[in-house]
């Protein structure tokens, strides 16, 4: 088994190397924005060295392959011999690259996010009309629903709530691409993870935003006495781990898998109200008064500098996860609940500086299961 693998860099990519090098079990080609292969190959390397440091198991020189690409061009930008390769031996994609900044401008966010996208599809289709694709999983987020209030389904019903930002716009507009080369014929599926943070077991984590942001800030008062929330608001969170399992089995599996799937907290989604209880106790601080949100454009030097996460505060939209659940639970891939594991996100979070120190995946201790492999 050979898969094509983008976003292999980032926090859920280098996730799912980790699971293809312990599984030890198929090659993946790893498209890295670079200058040339040896480039590439040494952005891998940086990779491979957050999550092992100086100890990097054999299998991972033995079945990664890293080739300069870029996602902005036809053919992802292949030289000849990594798209020879491609045809010859890809037989599943993952395309998790794009861009998460919030605030990027518009045309910036579509050429990765869209435009990226319809380059990944037409390798898709060259390797499907020759016969050799068995499954495109898209990495897409449960927040292309944008503000809308109440139940999202896992269907193919187009989303109707405004875009908070650029990145859900165009990650929506990416999604339109895949579910019209899925009804096409192309073996595509759409995974869509929720906020997602550091492992449950050791709450290891290279990246620190998001819901890291609101968490520092509270740690240091720098919330100041009234936080701009809706009480009521959830924050889906889910940890690296249960996205990176998920993924990894939507990957391989050869059940016939198809459409979307929230990989999300569903049901047991958290309040902010009960989110502010869990920071307030692991910080030993009071707990902020809750005032309505701010438009992110609103936001001054006041305490509230990171105003591109303030529309995350106010959520009201419920991520129906029915069928992932029934797809996972039989295979052991669930969703702990945030309050399982706050305390380790949180605590490797404070060991970590928040950042800028911190460990490496191995010497934090993680440990797929059985259940991830590749």
């Amino acid at each position: 088994m050979t898969i094509l693998l983008t976003g292999a860099t980032g926090f859920l990519g280098m996730e799912f190397v980790a699971r293809a090098v312990q599984a030890d079990t198929a090659d993946v080609v790893c498209v890295i924005r670079a200058d040339d292969d040896a480039h590439a190959a040494r952005r891998l390397h940086d990779t491979l060295t957050t999550l092992y440091g100086d100890d990097v198991p054999a299998a991972a020189d033995d079945r990664l392959i890293a080739v300069a690409g870029n996602l902005e061009q036809p053919g992802l930008g292949l030289g000849p011999a990594a798209a020879s390769l491609v045809a010859d031996r890809v037989t599943r994609i993952v395309h998790g690259a794009a861009s998460i900044r919030f605030d990027l401008p518009l045309d910036e966010a579509r050429a990765v996010n869209v435009d990226g996208t319809a380059h990944v599809l037409g390798v898709a289709r060259a390797l499907h009309a020759a016969g050799r694709l068995r499954r495109y999983v898209h990495v897409s987020t449960a927040y292309v629903a944008g503000r809308h209030a109440g139940d999202v389904h896992e269907s193919g019903s187009p989303v109707t709530g405004a875009p908070r930002n650029t990145y859900e716009q165009t990650k929506r507009e990416a999604e339109v691409l895949v579910r019209e080369a899925a009804a096409a014929g192309l073996p595509a599926v759409i995974a869509r993870p929720s906020i997602v943070v550091g492992d449950s077991q050791t709450g290891w984590t290279p990246a620190f935003n998001v819901l890291y942001w609101p968490l520092r800030a509270l740690s240091r008062g720098m919330l100041g006495a009234t936080v701009p929330a809706d009480p009521d608001g959830l924050v889906d969170v889910v940890p690296v781990d249960f996205v990176a399992d998920a993924i990894a089995y939507l990957t391989v599996t050869d059940e016939p898998v198809s459409g979307t799937y929230h990989l999300t907290a569903g049901p047991a989604a958290t309040q902010i109200g009960e989110l502010m209880d869990m920071g307030c106790a692991a910080f030993g601080c009071d707990r902020p008064a809750v005032a309505p949100p701010i438009a992110a454009g609103d936001v001054d030097g006041s305490g509230h500098e990171a105003g591109v996460f303030i529309p995350y505060f106010d959520v009201l939209s419920h991520f129906d996860a029915t069928r992932a659940r029934a797809l996972l639970e039989p295979a052991g891939i669930t969703c702990p609940p945030l309050a399982d594991y706050f305390d380790r996100i949180v605590g490797y979070a404070v060991a970590a500086r928040w950042g800028k120190t911190g460990c490496t995946r191995a010497a934090a201790g993680v440990q797929p299961d059985a259940v991830s492999a590749i």
